[in-house]
């Protein structure tokens, strides 16, 4: 009995298989377009990222090219009296032998970046990024500098003396103007001399701005005197109403200039310092896109000035990092503005660890705290 061999057939001839390879052939053709496509997205939106575009302006500083600088520093003219030469042997001889370091610092604006220049450490300038009014290929708009602001006060070269000094004419003391800002009913005496009218131009102010505390709450009044002293630190003693020495604050953005709140209340700090501080600590992790908009506007009262703020700020733009951490926390300025509402300031060092190292984004709030109907919540606040 014989057997009919049967010849086996091909699958490159059957139907199904034919199909499928087609198949597999498209998926993989439409794999390779899409990853070539992602690709060309994500290097258009890296492209467009404002931090190249401040790390160009930062190198001006990092490179001592002042003379760039010139021309975009709106302090310019007030530092150097339109003579460029003086502007930059005098940055150069400021910045001489110093550390250049610059950080981005937070902006309530989605349309502004804001970045701090130090030299040591100490502030020494700072400038934005605006958009530029142009976009990528794509559509990512591109950002372009908007203004340099450098803090440095221009000081005059003291007169060389005549050759006669007995037929010179007599020089007059130099007088270095002052400034001391506290509440008022406090008095301030400089030198064993009592500040008025007479002696200092006083104005009076208030110490927060108009909407910032809520309807029907009272506005501490605050008295700014401004006079003139023979000595760069002049002997100042503030006393407040009940005749208690009172400490004062030298501002660290502005020579000879101090100042001192109203009567912090230290029960309250005591009991709420944590939770201003947490308060903090979230508003930070919301701007850096660590936090959702519905969790930071729950801890705000509804349709309060605070909540307006986060309703409508967008933090699409946060630096890409990978963890944060908070370091040099303070909670301080606790004042009791009435029985359901009161205000503090917090401030801390906010850390980004992102893949070219830590960024450092020193942060400062104050906030308007108000208990409404039993609750609680975030009326208003700073963000400096």
């Amino acid at each position: 009995m014989s057997r009919k061999s049967r010849r086996k057939k091909s699958i490159f001839k059957s139907r199904f298989y034919q199909i499928y390879f087609a198949v597999v052939l498209v998926a993989l053709i439409a794999i390779a377009i899409g990853t070539g496509w992602l690709k060309g997205v994500l290097r258009d939106y890296e492209s467009a990222q404002p931090i190249y575009v401040a790390e160009d302006v930062a190198k001006l500083f990092e490179n001592g090219d002042y003379e760039s600088i010139y021309a975009v520093d709106s302090s310019a003219a007030q530092i150097s009296e339109g003579d460029k030469a003086f502007y930059v042997e005098s940055m150069r001889q400021i910045a001489a032998g110093k550390t250049v370091e610059w950080s981005e610092a937070f902006s309530t604006s989605e349309d502004e970046r804001k970045y701090n220049v130090t030299l040591d450490g100490d502030r020494f300038a700072s400038f934005t990024l605006v958009p530029s009014g142009q976009t990528t290929r794509r559509g990512n708009r591109l950002w372009t500098l908007g203004d340099v602001t450098t803090y440095v006060t221009r000081r005059e070269e003291p007169a060389e003396e005549p050759a006669e000094a007995e037929t010179a004419p007599e020089e007059p003391a130099q007088l270095y103007e002052c400034r001391v800002t506290v509440p008022t009913g406090y008095e301030v005496t400089v030198d064993g001399a009592a500040l008025g009218e007479a002696n200092a131009q006083v104005t009076p102010d208030y110490l927060f701005e108009d909407g910032f505390l809520p309807e029907g709450v009272e506005n501490p009044m605050m008295t700014a005197y401004v006079f003139s002293a023979a000595s760069e630190s002049p002997e100042i003693v503030v006393t407040d109403d009940e005749g208690a020495a009172v400490a004062l604050n030298a501002s660290a953005e502005r020579e000879r200039t101090w100042s001192c709140g109203p009567k912090e209340d230290a029960a309250m700090r005591e009991q709420y310092s944590a939770a201003a501080y947490k308060l903090g600590q979230q508003i930070a992790k919301f701007m850096s896109k660590d936090g959702s908009k519905k969790s930071i506007t729950k801890l705000c009262l509804k349709k309060s000035p605070a909540w307006e703020i986060f309703d409508n700020l967008s933090n699409r733009y946060a630096t890409p990092h990978k963890g944060v951490s908070f370091r040099n926390e303070a909670v301080t300025e606790f004042y009791r503005l009435s029985d359901n509402c009161f205000t503090c300031r917090v401030s801390f060092d906010y850390v980004l660890n992102t893949s070219d190292g830590e960024r450092v984004y020193p942060t400062a709030y104050t906030f308007c705290l108000v208990n409404q109907d039993g609750k609680g919540g975030l009326y208003n606040l700073r963000i400096y």
